[in-house]
C-alpha cells in the first residue's frame, strides 16, 4: 500500500527534517518572526505608558507595573505550552497560543479601565509565550548544539528587530493616533503569526520523540530539570542575565522620559540603539561559535555584563540623578549587548542534552528568565533611592549571581555529542 500523500509536499515529516546537516536560515527567520510578538508587546507601548497614566488618573511609575503583569503570564503560560508541546507536538500549542493573544489585544485596545489593561495584558502574554518555547523546542528538535547557538543568533537578529523598531513605532502611532492603537496592530501581527504558522511552520517533534509520560508527572519533571546541572547552571544564570534587561525594561520610561526629561521620540531611539547592540553581538556571535567554545563565549559575555551593571551601580551611589547621561547610557548599552553573547549560548548548552523534554526544559527556560523580571520589577520598588542607583542595585545584583552561575558550568561538557 502506497503512503497517504501530504497536503503539503513541501514540508516533509519530522522524522525526515530533524538534526539536517545544513543550517535551515529560512525557516530560522520565520521563527524569528514569530517570537517577534513578545518584544513587540513589551516594547512598543512602553513610550505611552506617560500619556496611558494621564488617562488613567495615576502615576507613570503606577503604569509601568502593566509590564510585570505582562511577565506574570509568561511565567505561567510557558510552563504549560513546554510539556505540551512534548506530548502533541509543536505546531497545535501555535495555533492555541496566538489565537489567544489576538483575542487579548482586543480587550487591552478597547478598554479605558487600568485593572482590565493589566488583566489584559497577562492574558495576552499567556499567548504569546507560546512562540518562544515551540521555536526555541523546534530548533532543538531539528539541530546540533552548535547549530542552536548558530541558529539562535539569527533568529535574535529577526526578532532583535522588534525592541529596535518598537518603541519609535509606538511613538508614531502616538503622534497620529490615541495609545489604543498600539494595541490594534499588536493584535494585527498576531494573525500574522497565525497565517505563518498555517503555511510555513511543519512539525518537528516525531512521534517517536514524544514525551509520553503521564501529565500528573509533569511537577516532577520539572524538578528533575532543576536538579540536573547540564541544564540548572546554564538555565538560571542565563536566566538571571536576561531578566535585568527586563528590570531595564520596567524602569527605563520613568529613568529616560521622567527623570531626565526625554521626549517619547527619543526614547524609542535610545532605547533601539541598546536592542541594535544586542542583535550586533548575536551576528558577532555566529563568528565566534566558529573559533572558540560555546562556554567560553558565555563566560566573556557574562563578565562584560557584570562589569557594565557595576559601572552603573558606582554612578548611581556617587551622582544619582546628576550623572551625565550620555555615561549612565553607555553602561545600559553594554549590560544590555552582552546579552547577544550570554543568551544563544546559554540557551543552547541549557537545551543539548534535553532530547524528549526540550519543550519542558524550553518552557522552563524562559520561565526562569521572567520570574528574575518579575523579582527584579519588585526589587526596584524596595528602594526608596534615585533612579540611577535604583537600577544599578537591581541589575548588579542579579548579573553578578547570574555570572557566578555561569561560571560554575562544567567546563568539559561534550556539547559535540550531546543529543
Amino acid at each position: 500500500m502506497s503512503a497517504p500523500k501530504s497536503p503539503l509536499p513541501n514540508k516533509p515529516l519530522a522524522a525526515d527534517r530533524v538534526r539536517s546537516a545544513d543550517l535551515p536560515v529560512a525557516w530560522i527567520m520565520m521563527l524569528g518572526l514569530i517570537v517577534a510578538v513578545g518584544p513587540l508587546s513589551i516594547d512598543m507601548y512602553l513610550p505611552a505608558l506617560p500619556s496611558m497614566a494621564d488617562d488613567f488618573g495615576v502615576s507613570t511609575a503606577f503604569m509601568a507595573n502593566s509590564v510585570p503583569a505582562y511577565f506574570v503570564g509568561l511565567v505561567f503560560g510557558q510552563l504549560f505550552y513546554g510539556p505540551f508541546s512534548d506530548r502533541v507536538g509543536r505546531v497545535k500549542p501555535l495555533y492555541i497560543g496566538m489565537v489567544l493573544y489576538v483575542i487579548a489585544s482586543i480587550i487591552c485596545a478597547t478598554t479605558n479601565n487600568e485593572y482590565v489593561l493589566f488583566a489584559g495584558r497577562t492574558l495576552q502574554a499567556l499567548g504569546a509565550c507560546v512562540g518562544a518555547v515551540v521555536t526555541r523546542a523546534a530548533i532543538r528538535d531539528r539541530l546540533t548544539a552548535k547549530q542552536t547557538a548558530k541558529a539562535f543568533s539569527i533568529m535574535i537578529l529577526v526578532m532583535g528587530l522588534a525592541p529596535i523598531l518598537a518603541p519609535s513605532l509606538g511613538a508614531v502611532f502616538l503622534q497620529y493616533f490615541s495609545w489604543h492603537s498600539i494595541f490594534w496592530f499588536l493584535a494585527a501581527f498576531g494573525t500574522l503569526n497565525l497565517l505563518l504558522t498555517k503555511f510555513f511552520f511543519f512539525e518537528t517533534l516525531s512521534e517517536e520523540n514524544r514525551n509520553v509520560r503521564p501529565a500528573k508527572e509533569i511537577l516532577s519533571q520539572y524538578w528533575d530539570l532543576l536538579r540536573d546541572p547540564t541544564f540548572n547552571y546554564p538555565a538560571i544564570g542565563g536566566g538571571l542575565l536576561m531578566g535585568a534587561m527586563f528590570v531595564y525594561i520596567s524602569s527605563a520610561s520613568e529613568l529616560i522620559m521622567d527623570t531626565y526629561g526625554m521626549s517619547a521620540t527619543h526614547f524609542g531611539w535610545l532605547f533601539g540603539m541598546n536592542a541594535a547592540g544586542f542583535v550586533a553581538l548575536t551576528q558577532l556571535n555566529q563568528w565566534l561559535t566558529n573559533r572558540f567554545r560555546i562556554l567560553s563565549i558565555l563566560r566573556f559575555g557574562a563578565m562584560m555584563q557584570v562589569i557594565s551593571a557595576g559601572a552603573l551601580f558606582i554612578l548611581g551611589i556617587v551622582f544619582g540623578t546628576d550623572a551625565w547621561l550620555p555615561l549612565v547610557l553607555v553602561c545600559i548599552f553594554f549590560c544590555i549587548s552582552g546579552l547577544g553573547l550570554t543568551q544563544p549560548n546559554a540557551s543552547a548548552i541549557a537545551l543539548a542534552f534535553q532530547k524528549r523534554r526540550a519543550g519542558m526544559a524550553s518552557a522552563l527556560q524562559g520561565s526562569l528568565m521572567f520570574s528574575v523580571g518579575i523579582f527584579g520589577g519588585l526589587l526596584l520598588n524596595l528602594f526608596p533611592v534615585n533612579p540611577v542607583l535604583k537600577i544599578g542595585i537591581a541589575m548588579f545584583a542579579l548579573m553578578s549571581l547570574g555570572c557566578y552561575l555561569i561560571w560554575q558550568i562544567d567546563r568539559n561538557l561534550d556539547l559535540d555529542n550531546a543529543d
